[in-house]
């Protein structure tokens, strides 16, 4: 069930607007695209575009809402936007004294794995908002309480936590329904192979599956000898 309709269907709590990170408010959109706001097809609300000419959620956004809440399935691997785009509406929340509400999701890769070098922040952006590993380890959950902590966003934040996760749990342990975050991680094994291939990919010299039936399972072009 799609958050957006639980929350709709709550009867003491208004939903006044959707705001979409990279990949669209139903997780359709190619990864880069842009994504544009206008009007939820399935629930007519509107929708604010977190992945277009603004990555930061404006004053005029947030105008009409008392709490922003962020559910989103992160996959571990720093060069996700969907952690950049938490960064940045915390960040906007503590500006504009909204509280920020994250609902913890299970890290697919596990909560015992923390691995690559940390961010040099010359080289800060949107595909690496914060000085953590390329693999962090850590919850959604978690990554807001170290962002607003150790990162001095300091907004009104509260957690939901998850019930019954370990962190050496992969996500096929925890029994959950694994609803695709992106066209290019189908499943939740995509996520453990992500932050080696895909770094291979954006070299821009090999594929790595991207339009294939397996992404970043493969790593090839044609000029190889295979």
């Amino acid at each position: 069930k799609s958050s957006v309709d639980l929350i709709r269907a709550h009867e003491d709590v208004r939903l006044t607007a959707l705001f979409s990170p990279e990949h669209g408010i139903r997780g359709s959109a190619a990864a880069g695209e842009g994504v544009s706001g206008g009007r939820d097809p399935v629930s007519g609300l509107p929708v604010h575009s977190l992945y277009g000419k603004t990555k930061k959620p404006t004053p005029e956004m947030l105008s009409d809402i008392d709490v922003l809440v962020v559910d989103l399935q992160d996959i571990g691997s720093r060069s996700y936007t969907y952690i950049s785009t938490l960064y940045y509406a915390m960040e906007s929340a503590a500006e504009n004294k909204k509280k920020i509400v994250v609902c913890d999701r299970p890290n697919p890769m596990g909560g015992t794995v923390v691995d690559g070098p940390v961010l040099d922040p010359a080289f800060r952006s949107f595909i690496g908002v914060a000085e953590i590993p390329v693999v962090h380890g850590m919850t959604i959950g978690e990554l807001a309480w170290l962002f607003n902590k150790e990162f001095k966003i300091g907004c009104d934040l509260t957690v939901i936590p998850m019930r019954g996760w370990k962190r050496l749990m992969f996500f096929r342990e925890t029994g959950l329904y694994w609803a695709p975050p992106s066209p290019h991680i189908p499943a939740p094994e995509n996520a453990l192979l992500y932050p080696i291939t895909g770094l291979i990919g954006e070299m821009g010299t090999l594929s790595e599956g991207v339009g294939t039936p397996m992404p970043f399972h493969l790593v090839g072009a044609p000029w190889m000898d295979g």
